[in-house]
């Protein structure tokens, strides 16, 4: 899968968010060995690059990990302007948005990166619609050892429980198209309704989003007012995804062109 680019965003608050970055990143690069990574990182400390970095080293080559920190003592974590950033970077035919706390299995990366390239479908979520999700209970012990353990989900099956899965955590794109349909709404700013907006418009401008029916694991972590109902922007962004949800085709195409961003991206992007 060499043209295939994975793009994490990431605000490391806290010991969760590290062992859970660590644990995404080592996955794809050991699991999907000849696709491209790339990790920004928008904080006030480069976390990542002295506390994962290290570790990743110590079980996976890390040549085709690219690492950029964005300095920041903004608050809020602006996760949409971020992806765009990385969506831009990557170079190849698909893009796979990627958070940092879950993995799934490879035969799923491998389906959702044929379907694109295969021209079967524009946007693939590679896990199922319903309950669909392991959360998983995750102390350091078990972090440990799950590394150690080359991934095998028999060292983390009894600290899992069964939850609903809908919309968020990952994508598999083809880069073009999602620019073209104006990528993701930066007016959504830090945690809340971004993931539903995204999947709602694609669907209804007519691209090609299908799934994949298989399970996805989510550690679980700590919750800032970046991943929460407490997040201050919260309601201006379910106020702006109650607004466009009742759009038909024509007002969201006119909404999105309207957007200085959406025109500036694709001018950089050559689109």
């Amino acid at each position: 899968m060499k043209d295939l680019t994975y793009i994490l965003p990431t605000k490391i608050e806290s010991e969760d968010r590290l062992k859970n970055i660590i644990t995404s990143v080592t996955y794809i690069l050991k699991k999907i060995p000849d696709a491209k990574v790339i990790v920004k990182e928008v904080s006030e400390r480069a976390t990542f690059k002295y506390d994962a970095f290290p570790k990743i080293k110590e079980y996976v080559s890390v040549d085709n990990l690219q690492y950029i920190f964005e300095e920041s003592k903004e608050k809020l974590f602006h996760k949409t302007r971020i992806l765009n950033d990385l969506i831009l970077m990557a170079k190849t035919k698909v893009v796979c948005s990627h958070d940092v706390d879950v993995i799934y299995p490879v035969t799923s990366h491998e389906t959702a990166y044929s379907l694109i390239t295969a021209d079967k479908a524009d946007v693939v979520y590679p896990y199922g619609c319903g309950v669909y999700q392991y959360q998983v209970n995750y102390p350091m012990e078990l972090f440990q050892q799950f590394l150690d353990g080359d991934f095998n989900i028999d060292i983390i099956k009894n600290n899992c429980r069964t939850e609903s899965s809908t919309i968020g955590w990952t994508q598999f794109y083809d880069r073009t198209k999602v620019i073209q349909g104006g990528l993701w709404n930066e007016n959504f700013l830090s945690w809340g309704a971004e993931d539903c907006e995204f999947y709602f418009r694609f669907n209804a401008l007519g691209y090609r989003v299908v799934r994949v029916n298989d399970w996805i694991w989510h550690f679980e972590h700590g919750r800032t007012h970046n991943s929460h109902y407490n997040n201050p922007k919260f309601m201006d962004n379910h106020n702006l995804w109650q607004w466009l949800r009742e759009q038909n085709k024509d007002t969201l195409i006119k909404y999105m062109n309207d957007q200085e961003y959406v025109a500036r991206r694709a001018r950089d992007a050559g689109i």
